[in-house]
């Protein structure tokens, strides 16, 4: 027996759920599916924020705290979220020594935490659940634990195949299954995507720290690797994450020696309490889809880009997809033309700012000494915008340091000789971060 709906999504993400609701508002009749059992239960490695107070993806989030409502101003929808939350305030980059480049003064920020913060971490757990909620009181039909092996395009519709042989078939099928897409693959739309190599990652969820502005998206260079921090919803309470891409370390090593050995970091984490066990995840790097669609499927939020397109991405991409796929059935346009607005929307505020980067093998790490890193890091200045956005941090990064290299240059001609070796080699330390990779066509 076919299950048939005007659209079929697959994912129980943000993306999706959001997708689902804003179908299930126009009232369209629409299947979601979702791989997990407990749909709303986080199993890997996320943090949970929500960007706030500054344009991100052509969107301007702001957060009631006393309504629990997250508001969307430039698309026009919200979301509903009355739990537990932290403020954060921007990125802090630590040296190896704590020197540190700060995207903004988080001390004299959280004196109008309204009004300065950047970013609300919330219970993402939470969030879905009220979007499961939402759908289903809009008819949709969520299907937990079903796992899709299966999208081919016939004469006029989308079948999608589970492993346990249910088949459902929509007019659309949007593709939110998340940064490793089977949906991709089977389409087979990752084979002219560039690979950039894969990313393990773990993280430990802690309570309490002795780091000294711990309300900050941070980023720690340490001799064995880079690691990041982020507040959790629950106070005083914060993800803890490292990554490598390769093969020959064990991530979870790399938590243990910055919470017991590194001569720096390991002090905020003296007094620190694990509140449960590990949460990890593997990702596979590639370059953003120029064109998230193909025979009627339309990929959305993780599912199309380099890696997490961020959890306000997600529910950007989702809201659109679902209002616009609307508009195309209502229009009876159920085609490419159809879609062409959500297609225009992703090319002006997602790939043609972002998704057209140029990924480089820099490894900083491989070529300076935990000195050498300490000496660049105090070199700045002046004070760096505050903002949350990775993008803006890198080229004011870059910036700042272009116009310092005659002074390296003069300082430390060994440093400037390092910092060129690993400009040079970048194509080659690229290779290596492939070699060590797991390529999914």
């Amino acid at each position: 027996m076919i299950n048939k709906y005007d659209i079929v999504i697959v994912g129980g993400g943000p993306a999706g759920l959001m997708a689902a609701r804003a179908a299930g508002e126009e009232g369209l009749k629409v299947a979601l599916l979702e791989r997990k059992k407990d749909i709303s239960k986080i199993h890997r490695t996320c943090g949970g924020a929500i960007n706030v107070n500054e344009s991100s993806f052509g969107e301007v989030v702001r957060y009631d705290d006393e309504k629990g409502e997250f508001a969307f101003q430039n698309n026009g929808f919200t979301v509903r979220y009355c739990g537990t939350f932290q403020n954060i305030y921007g990125f802090h980059i630590y040296s190896p020594g704590g020197k540190r480049l700060e995207f903004g003064n988080f001390s004299k920020l959280r004196t109008n935490p309204k009004k300065n913060r950047l970013g609300v971490a919330t219970n993402k757990g939470l969030i879905l659940k009220n979007l499961i909620e939402e759908s289903e009181r809009l008819r949709v039909s969520v299907f937990s634990n079903r796992n899709v092996f299966s999208v081919a395009k016939n004469s006029k519709n989308v079948t999608v195949e589970c492993e346990d042989g249910t088949i459902f078939e929509g007019t659309f099928v949007i593709a939110a299954d998340g940064i490793n897409s089977r949906i991709a693959r089977v389409l087979k739309l990752n084979k002219n995507r560039s690979f950039f190599g894969t990313t393990r990652d773990v993280s430990i969820e802690i309570e309490g720290t002795d780091c000294p502005d711990p309300d900050g998206f941070l980023f720690m260079f340490t001799p064995k690797g880079v690691f990041s921090m982020i507040p959790m919803a629950e106070k005083n309470c914060y993800l803890v994450s490292a990554s490598t891409n390769r093969r020959d370390i064990k991530p979870l090593d790399l938590i243990n020696y910055l919470a017991n050995d590194d001569p720096t970091f390991s002090q905020w984490y003296k007094k620190s309490k694990i509140l449960h066990d590990r949460t990890a995840c593997v990702v596979t790097l590639m370059s953003p889809l120029e064109k998230p669609y193909k025979d009627n499927v339309l990929l959305i939020g993780d599912a199309c880009w380099r890696r997490e397109i961020s959890n306000l991405g997600a529910l950007c991409t989702g809201w659109k997809a679902g209002k616009t796929i609307a508009k195309a059935l209502n229009d009876g346009k159920p085609n490419e033309e159809g879609v062409k607005e959500y297609l225009d929307w992703y090319q002006e505020y997602y790939y043609e700012p972002h998704g057209k980067r140029k990924q480089t093998g820099r490894n900083f790490l491989e070529y300076l000494a935990s000195e050498d890193i300490d000496y660049l890091a105090e070199l700045p200045d002046q004070e760096f915008e505050q903002t949350m956005d990775i993008f803006k941090v890198v080229n004011a990064i870059g910036r700042t340091y272009g116009k310092l290299m005659t002074r390296i240059y003069e300082e430390r001609p060994d440093v400037m000789e390092k910092l060129l070796k690993v400009r040079e080699n970048m194509e080659e330390d690229m290779k290596k971060q492939i070699k060590w990779g797991f390529r999914t066509v």
